[in-house]
């Protein structure tokens, strides 16, 4: 047996393909907006902070947009391909069908290629260890270079890794910086909660007065000790004394710029682009893109501030003051200082004073939807990244594996690693470039040039090394036994032979075209010899879709595939399979029982009731199937997954009528009455006549009358109740503690019950046993019966 397999699916190369493409995005949107700016062509400031801003911004939505995923078939479609090549065209598509589409405990993944996503959760196969059951996931099979513009790039793993380490540790320092901003923005909150005085009344008319003109709620307004600037927090302002002394005027000029900031959100823009720092710690451009945001907030609060006081003066009085009380030397982290940067404030004094009332028009909103929607454009526009990773030292030393096998090709790159099927022996495989082997499955067919092939085995305590390359000559080999070079005679020749279909059998790779080759050269029963040669879990099951796909088989055949389903330990595999044999059509009634009598066996709940749901509109319900479909559907310990079948065989199966009654008697077990409660109302929304003692069961067995009440009532008015239906719905009642639901379900009675004076006796017995005001209610609901 092959334990611990890991297959290695997009990671390692994936994540060094997402951050350089991000960085490549961040550094072309930055660029651009930077050169723009130096040629004069962003003059109006909120231009100016509205393009620095989706600079800063956009890698992130860019870089999203290029990871965008589709869907994958779980099961490849036929292929007429001639020869069997080991490294196809599309290994990312070979990975998809041969996987498994959920991540398993065990998975641990690493180098592969991929866009600039983090792509394909492919997890690996599992034989011995029992999987823990967990939501089916569609992978996302990232798009080649041959479908959208790409770059692709080819690096070693040991490079791939130390860049990522690199960047790695960047990132988590800046981060840490970035939270101790965010730590200090908590104390200053918590300072001027505990030392915050209340500004005087003049400061808080002032404030109400702004508030209202600029539409927004008055914030907070508190004085702070030793504070030598003003300040904004979200939903607060906080002021140094010395601000009291101001006239009316300054004052006011104060106030409107730091309500500027809250009406345009800065306190909630400015950790945002501080945190977009995070990733782009390294680059100057985006440091450069953060200090210009800040200083355009600054500029276009104190144009608000201007329009409304009407000049620019009282402010830069403001700003005077502020240079003249002197900075915290490290910034006012993610609060808004009036005065953060000494260098600045010389400036906006300068533009205040000269240009008395700063009046700048805004930007028209058509002009905001024509570059939005240009923006948007470019975003799409920016090309993916696509890196491949080949094996270096470094990840093979931290990560040894004595059974490896890594297929590089066309900028994808698929990795399996697993312990050796036996102590003491070792099979690595690698294939770097177009590689095919002949249809025998003896020796390498053809390879282009510049690539390579590598297979090196230890066995029987002899180990041979083998290395095949295309040159000028054609291929060339290098054999070696126990590290001594050999030639490559009969004896090699035939080892290889014997290699290869191995390497078939242990990675899975091309399940579709071997399979069809073995079908074309021995029919069903050369398939059915070969998948039984199968020891992994997930090949064997990839192999068996293929043969309940493609084979013309008859019924010994098919039975001898079931059997070789069965051995299958892991259930996630075993679904694939039953999958694929439930869809192959004029299945027979047998082989449907024998389908359903495996599923009956599976272990996880969730894979169970995953195959159930498919089979219910594939498999009938009468005949010999109705045993094994109660068998499969009774065998649950969880009631959701239980739910969720019986749920699927109502609203699907056929004959419709039988499926529901089979449904009714799996409720049988269920513990959560809510779950219990949800059938029985999809039960009695199909409008097919119930059998009213099953449905009848199952709710006696509930200990909520509340989810009593509403099943009684679904049974209510799915069909008006006859006079045996009625006495049984009463008998139930009688059961129930609630007089409030006992009302409510005798009201619904009421309504739809045959007049039958012994079936009115028994009801008003049931409501002499409820409080005078609900019996009152159920005597009241029976006035139908005496109208007229």
């Amino acid at each position: 047996m092959i334990e611990n397999i890991i297959v290695d699916a997009p990671t390692l190369g994936a994540v060094a393909g997402w951050l350089l493409a991000f960085v490549l995005h961040a550094t072309l949107l930055l660029a651009a907006v930077w050169a723009v700016e130096r040629l004069g062509g962003l003059k109006h400031p909120g231009g100016a902070e509205l393009a620095w801003r989706t600079a800063l911004l956009g890698a992130f939505l860019s870089v999203t947009l290029n990871m965008l995923p589709s869907r994958s078939n779980p099961w490849p479609q036929r292929s007429s391909a001639a020869t069997t090549g080991i490294a196809s065209p599309d290994i990312a598509a070979v990975a998809a069908s041969a996987m498994p589409e959920r991540i398993a405990p065990e998975v641990v993944a690493s180098e592969a290629v991929a866009t600039n996503a983090v792509a394909s959760q492919i997890a690996a196969p599992h034989i011995a260890a029992p999987q823990i059951p967990a939501p089916n996931i569609a992978m996302p099979v990232m798009a080649r270079a041959s479908e959208r513009s790409a770059l692709s790039l080819r690096l070693p793993n040991d490079l791939a890794l130390a860049l990522l380490a690199l960047w790695s540790l960047g990132a988590a320092i800046a981060l840490a910086l970035t939270l101790r901003q965010c730590a200090a923005l908590l104390r200053l909150r918590r300072r001027f909660a505990r030392e915050g005085e209340s500004a005087g009344a003049a400061l808080q008319a002032q404030v109400r007065t702004l508030a209202a003109e600029m539409r927004i709620a008055a914030p907070t307004l508190r004085l702070l000790p030793n504070l030598p600037s003003p300040l904004v927090l979200p939903g607060a302002v906080l002021l140094p004394r010395w601000s009291e002394a101001l006239d009316p005027v300054q004052q006011r000029a104060m106030l409107a710029h730091e309500l500027a900031h809250l009406h345009r959100r800065d306190p909630l823009w400015r950790p945002l682009q501080r945190m977009a720092l995070v990733p782009l710690f390294f680059h100057p451009l985006a440091w450069h893109a953060v200090r210009r945001l800040e200083t355009l907030a600054e500029t276009l609060c104190d144009q608000a501030a201007v329009e409304r006081t009407g000049d620019g003066r009282a402010l830069a009085e403001c700003l005077a003051e502020c240079l003249a009380r002197g900075f915290e030397p490290r910034g006012a982290g993610w609060a808004l200082a009036m005065a953060e940067r000494p260098g600045g404030i010389v400036g906006r004094v300068h533009d205040l004073l000269e240009t008395s009332t700063m009046k700048l028009s805004n930007i028209p909103k058509r002009r905001l939807w024509i570059a939005a929607f240009a923006v948007l454009l470019l975003l799409v526009a920016l090309p993916a990244v696509m890196v491949a990773t080949r094996p270096g030292l470094v990840t093979d030393a931290l990560r040894p594996h004595a059974l490896s096998i890594t297929i590089n090709q066309h900028g994808e790159t698929y990795t399996m690693r697993s312990s050796a099927p036996a102590p003491g022996e070792i099979l690595r495989v690698s294939i770097d470039g177009d590689v095919a082997f002949d249809d025998a499955e003896r020796d390498v067919a053809r390879m282009e040039p510049g690539a390579e092939f590598e297979i090196e085995q230890r066995r029987g305590g002899v180990t041979r090394h083998l290395r095949v390359t295309s040159g000028a000559k054609g291929l060339q080999r290098e054999f070696e036994i126990d590290g001594a070079a050999r030639p490559f005679d009969a004896a090699a020749a035939a080892w290889l032979a014997s290699a290869i279909p191995e390497i078939y059998r242990i990675s899975g790779l091309h399940a579709e075209k071997r399979a069809k080759r073995i079908l074309e050269r021995g029919g069903a029963e050369a398939l059915l010899a070969e998948i039984a040669l199968l020891k992994s879990d997930f090949v064997r099951a990839g192999y068996l879709g293929q043969f309940f796909v493609l084979a013309e088989a008859d019924a010994v055949q098919t039975g001898r595939a079931l059997a070789l389903m069965r051995e299958i330990d892991s259930d996630y595999e075993k679904r694939r399979a039953l999958e694929a044999a439930v869809s192959r059509p004029a299945l027979s009634a047998e082989h449907q029982s024998g389908l359903l009598a495996i599923a009956a066996g599976m272990d996880s709940d969730f894979e169970r009731a995953e195959w159930l749901i498919e089979a219910a509109t594939r498999i009938p319900t009468d005949g010999a199937n109705t045993v094994h479909w109660m068998r499969a559907l009774r065998g649950f310990s969880s009631d959701f997954e239980r739910k969720r079948a019986l749920q699927a065989l109502i609203e699907d199966g056929q004959p419709r009528p039988l499926a529901v009654a089979i449904a009714l008697r799996a409720m049988r077990g269920m513990e959560s009455d809510f779950e219990r409660r949800q059938v029985l109302e999809t039960a009695a929304d199909t409008g097919i006549p119930l059998a009213h003692a099953d449905y009848l069961a199952a709710i006696d067995a509930m200990s909520s009358d509340f989810e009593r009440r509403e099943a009684l009532v679904a049974l209510i008015r799915s069909d008006d109740p006859d006079l045996e239906r009625s006495h049984a719905i009463l008998r139930s009642v009688r059961t129930m503690s609630s007089d409030h639901e006992r009302g409510e379900v005798l009201n619904a009675l009421a309504s739809a019950m045959p007049n039958d004076p012994a079936l009115i006796d028994d009801y008003r017995a049931v409501a002499r046993q409820m409080s005078d005001f609900e019996r009152g209610q159920a005597e009241k609901a029976l006035d139908r019966f005496y109208r007229g």
